[in-house]
């Protein structure tokens, strides 16, 4: 173990240290060349081996080589070139910036990369790149911009009367539209598209491609006859061209749209040769999407037994492997056993989808599954929860309308068209015809509507007396309704209140595996833990041990949160517990194996596949040689030494089931006096809040504590609760939270 020890930060060094030779290297051959081709092809390759810190360094060096070529290239090929690896250049500085999120510097590299390719007549090069900038803008949700950005570039190709760019430019309105949701705005552009393509004789299969394109428009117009038939006809032209994959596609989209119209024995048909196809290519979660939407066929037979059993299946071949195919399957099985009354079940599958919706920020996902928890929390009685998702559900919905409101699109988007002061000159004209004729009518209005009126107020006369009638005895209803609402009101209140008091007891019992904090304070004096649980009860948790002069402290995260993480803070507790007394492990990484595999073994009592596990950072240190020792399941290390913020990257694995376990690495520290370690969860990073309702985020969050590094422990936490409480201002807590600080 001691040669493992010495061996493990050996190799890590040396790791480093060969890279850094490599780039050295590079730099050295780089000194020695007389060209500047050559030069910068060196430079290229030290971007690619560097560290993305060093990008900015290195790419800026490969711009101004790539600068110098372009001014002196003797022909265009040439000039062109070397206009491609400025870009490329580009690109690594793009990179640097974007991760450390700046913004601005983003939206400026990617209008740079932009107009270098403008100055080529390479029409892919340009749309490459006027694709990525717009995919910036989208990512921020900058629609505005995306649409000022194809407006201007389809005025300059009806210019030049260039057909293929007129349409690419409709084809990202068409998509910036869909992005927004403005259906009927986004099929427009389709049909556009879809009219210029059908002259296209040399590729039938852009033509076809147009076709099923507005065949989505029409489905997610909920005109599912029109969808189907575009579907087809795009079908028909592809023929015996289309390959497996293709062709599974297009069944799949037909028979959902037979699904939407109720014809379920055409929807279930294409949907089992869709499955055919599928299963010999082996891509799991197309299946499991498959499998999903033939369950949805029995949901809508009312068949509930067999959609369970296909939606189950569906969900286990999603399940890990894509987010955002599990975020329906999830939702709609969570639907079901809500019709079959099974609500706990219909909750937890509900709340996964809603994990998936947030992570994502779909803000339309969330809005549906707010309904449905509404739903489901009515069904078992939990009123004051069901208010709750009720709420948000219309703050969603609101938020939805706000967008498309205040959206500046619709009025860009026509400029080059110049119909608008002619639309309005027009309806000026016929409002004032309309106004005279108006005029003329007026008299005989008057007239009319005094007959009108008497004959009314006689039918008003006998409405009210028979209304009185139907008051009285619908006041006398109200009374009895409003007596049993109150006595159910009652009773569920009763029932909260014995909930309530059996989780906060719970709580008591869940403090007990925490050390308390004079524990900490008798081992490291200068230290911080900052725990904030989201419920009353929490998955996130702190351990510490003691053993000869070794200290172990770590701050892990069980899957979910409230009384089901709890529990499993308790397994995963006692786990790394038993390592230490039991089986006497020192080495961090050899303690997270041990403890993995007294988890499965916890687990696999169950008769059920128990995924469940936590996240961790486990330190240990070593005050008497001044080492550290540390290993991670998925939470990095963060330490600031000489005034700088250093990460220890985790193993991509959790403490729990895994598709692909290996053992667990174990880092070794040599630090400094006042150096600080933080340990944290991931609750404070992915707390949204803000004025966007964004999350926080990890560059924020180190900044935070980069910044306020030598304040005292006490007075870090008192600046990050409070950055925390002002972050998520009216917002939920959305996860717990645990961090700790020590410094030595």
């Amino acid at each position: 173990m001691r040669i493992l020890l010495f061996l493990i930060p050996l190799f890590l060094f040396e790791s480093i240290n060969a890279q850094q030779r490599q780039i050295d290297s590079l730099i050295k051959l780089s000194s020695k060349a007389t060209q500047d081709s050559l030069k910068l092809k060196y430079y290229q390759e030290i971007c690619v081996i560097c560290e993305t810190k060093d990008n900015l360094k290195y790419g800026q060096i490969c711009t101004t080589l790539a600068g110098k070529l372009i001014a002196n290239a003797p022909t265009k090929s040439e000039r062109e070139k070397y206009i491609r690896k400025k870009i490329d250049a580009y690109n690594v500085i793009g990179i640097y910036y974007e991760d450390l999120e700046l913004i601005d510097s983003v939206e400026k590299n990617n209008k740079t990369r932009l107009e270098l390719a403008r100055q080529t007549n390479n029409i892919s090069l340009i749309n490459e790149q006027l694709e990525n900038l717009a995919g910036f803008y989208s990512r921020e949700n900058l629609y505005t911009k995306i649409m000022n950005l194809y407006t201007d570039e389809l005025k300059k190709a009806e210019k030049e009367n260039n057909k293929e760019q007129i349409i690419f430019t409709l084809i990202g309105i068409r998509e910036t539209y869909g992005q927004m949701r403005n259906h009927k705005k986004s099929l427009e552009y389709s049909l556009k598209v879809l009219e210029l393509e059908k002259s296209n004789v040399k590729d039938s299969s852009k033509v076809a491609y147009a076709y099923f394109n507005v065949g989505q428009k029409y489905y997610n117009l909920f005109d599912y006859e029109k969808a189907v038939f575009y579907y087809l006809k795009s079908y028909s032209i592809l023929g015996k061209k289309i390959n497996n994959r293709d062709k599974s596609f297009y069944l799949f989209h037909l028979a959902r749209a037979y699904n939407e119209q109720k014809n379920i024995t055409e929807s279930r048909n294409y949907l089992l040769k869709a499955l055919d196809i599928v299963n010999e290519m082996g891509d799991s979660v197309i299946i499991g999407v498959v499998y999903s939407e033939i369950g949805q066929t029995y949901f809508y037979e009312t068949n509930f037994d067999r959609a369970l059993e296909y939606k189950l299946k569906g969900i286990s071949f999603i399940n890990g492997k894509s987010d955002g195919d599990a975020f329906l399957p999830y939702l709609s099985t969570g639907q079901i056993y809500l019709k079959i009354k099974q609500y706990k079940l219909a909750e937890q599958y509900v709340l996964k989808a809603k994990k998936i919706a947030e992570d994502r920020s779909l803000i339309h996902n969330q809005r549906a599954v707010m309904r449905v928890l509404a739903d489901i929390y009515i069904g078992n009685g939990d009123v004051a929860k069901s208010n709750a998702y009720l709420v948000k559900y219309y703050q969603l919905n609101d938020s939805i309308n706000k967008l498309k409101n205040t959206e500046e699109l619709l009025f860009k988007e026509l400029n080059y068209e110049n119909e608008k002061n002619e639309t309005q000159l027009k309806a000026e004209q016929e409002k004032q015809n309309a106004l005279h004729s108006e005029e003329k009518k007026k008299q005989s209005v008057i007239l009319y509507s005094v007959l009108g009126v008497l004959f009314l107020l006689s039918i008003l006369a006998i409405t009210i007396f028979k209304n009185l009638r139907k008051t009285r005895e619908a006041n006398r209803i109200i009374a009895l309704q409003k007596s049993e609402v109150e006595e159910q009101k009652h009773l569920v209140d009763e029932k909260q209140k014995e909930i309530v008091d059996s989780i906060t007891y719970a709580k008591r019992l869940q403090q007990a595996i925490l050390p308390p904090q004079e524990f900490f304070d008798k081992h490291i004096p200068n230290n911080f833990i900052l725990y904030k649980p989201k419920d009353i009860v929490a998955g996130d948790f702190y351990w510490a041990e003691k053993v000869d002069n070794l200290f172990f402290i770590a701050a892990a995260d069980s899957t979910g949160h409230g009384v089901p993480g709890a529990l499993v803070s308790v397994v995963c507790s006692n786990a790394l517990n038993r390592t230490i007394k039991e089986f006497k492990l020192t080495d961090t990484g050899k303690i997270l194996d041990k403890t993995r595999e007294l988890v499965l073994e916890t687990f696999e009592k169950s008769a059920s596949e128990v995924k469940d596990g936590m996240d961790i950072s486990l330190l240990c240190i070593d005050s008497k040689n001044k080492n550290g020792y540390w290993s991670g399941a998925n939470n990095p290390l963060w330490y600031i030494q000489d005034s700088e913020l250093k990460e220890i990257k985790a193993d991509k694995q959790p403490i729990g089931k895994s598709d692909y376990p290996k053992p667990f690495t174990t880092h070794q520290i040599e630090y400094k006096a006042d150096t600080t370690f933080y340990l944290f969860t991931d609750g404070f990073a992915d707390q949204f809040g803000g004025p966007n309702g964004k999350k926080f985020k990890y560059k924020q969050f180190s900044d935070l504590l980069i910044k306020n590094n030598n304040l005292s422990q006490s007075q870090q936490a008192d600046i990050i609760n409070k950055a925390f409480t002002d972050w998520k201002g009216d917002l939920e807590q959305v996860d717990d939270v645990c961090i700790i600080g020590i410094k030595l």
